[in-house]
């Protein structure tokens, strides 16, 4: 089990002004834990020594003490990168053809399910001797890239644009309210497995569930960000 911890009660006032940081911890047995500190998206990103210290103020302040390091571990990824050129020749995956979810960074699963429709395109185009590497190349990028998976990743950074934008109570608020949606409304959404409309019905359910500062941010986003809702109708 993972364990996600968004408090920040163990931070000085000030700095719970700053981006919000969470923690994840995993229980690896024999009294071995897994832990990391980490923000959930931030431009630019925050600081690894930051990070770092936050950790163990984390930890100290539950009565948590580390005993042994086995392996300390720093990672950036970028989770709101521009698409690919889909007009290209060569062919990207993964993080080079933009496959990080745009608001969870995850990506391995989606790998996995993209991976062989991607080399049937592929394989399909090249049985035609005639099929010229560009076509070849268009028929890879629109397996890739349909219209609506386009549509969804504009969906997707949407969202990310509306976390980013929150402070730390209204993140926890928003949180909240997502994981007390329907399991296969936020698990489909996680694993980006949920069609464009059952993500719009999961948005519009939570939008009125949620407390209002949540609901007033994100209405903010439709005026800073509405060109990535248009998109969603237009891609």
């Amino acid at each position: 089990m993972v364990l996600m911890d968004y408090r920040d009660d163990y931070l000085p006032a000030p700095e719970r002004l700053l981006p919000p940081t969470f923690s994840y911890a995993m229980d690896l047995g024999d009294d071995v834990y897994f832990v990391e500190e980490t923000s959930l998206a931030h431009a630019p990103a925050i600081r690894f020594d930051t990070l770092e210290r936050r950790l163990h103020q984390r930890l100290a302040h539950q009565g948590i003490q580390v005993v042994d390091v086995h392996h300390a571990e720093k990672c950036l990824f970028p989770m709101n990168l521009p698409l690919p050129d889909l007009d290209q020749a060569v062919v990207g995956f993964g993080g080079s053809a933009s496959m990080v979810h745009p608001a969870t960074g995850y990506m391995v699963g989606s790998l996995l399910r993209r991976g062989p429709d991607l080399a049937s395109a592929i394989a399909q185009s090249l049985e035609n001797a005639h099929t010229s590497p560009h076509q070849a190349a268009q028929a890879a990028w629109k397996t890739l890239w349909p219209d609506d998976r386009l549509r969804k990743h504009y969906l997707y950074t949407f969202g990310l644009e509306n976390l980013m934008a929150f402070k730390t109570k209204d993140l926890q608020q928003f949180f909240t309210t997502f994981f007390e949606l329907d399991q296969s409304q936020w698990a489909g959404f996680l694993a980006d497995t949920s069609s464009l409309p059952e993500i719009v019905q999961a948005m519009l359910i939570l939008f009125g569930r949620t407390s209002n500062p949540v609901r007033w941010g994100l209405m903010s986003s439709v005026f800073s960000h509405g060109n990535l809702l248009r998109r969603t109708l237009t891609a």
